[in-house]
């Protein structure tokens, strides 16, 4: 469970730039694609977009807010639900091929539950 107000790190696994050749009945291919943002909606009806992202390094004070991707909830999703979370990497994939060549926009787009639930502290005594 994620909590209201507290500093959630944003971030994809995978490379940002790929290259691939390939050769088919003679003609060679070549492709190079590059993530240019990642897009992630929220599922409270927010989105940020981010260029650069940091995966959360092993032995972070909790808190700490991500230094280039990152988000806090402001509401709860529970008792309700979960809020689903949809993250869009956006690449440019650029090709050649017998002399042309040209550029392609590509959007790859992958969704997760997750709920945000607020902690709340008792007094006693």
């Amino acid at each position: 469970m994620v909590v209201v107000g507290y500093p959630l790190w944003l971030w994809v696994d995978g490379q940002d730039r790929l290259d691939a050749t390939s050769s088919t009945a003679g003609i060679p291919l070549a492709l190079h694609a590059v993530r240019e943002r990642v897009v992630f909606a929220m599922g409270d009806g927010k989105s940020i977009t981010c260029t650069s992202m940091s995966p959360l390094p092993s032995g972070t004070k909790p808190g700490t807010p991500s230094p280039d991707c990152g988000y806090v909830y402001e509401g709860a999703s529970l008792p309700e639900g979960s809020y689903t979370v949809t993250a869009s990497s956006h690449w440019s994939v650029a090709w050649s091929a017998l002399g042309y060549s040209g550029t392609v926009p590509v959007v790859v787009s992958a969704s997760r539950e997750l709920p945000v639930g607020e902690l709340q502290a008792v007094i006693v005594g």
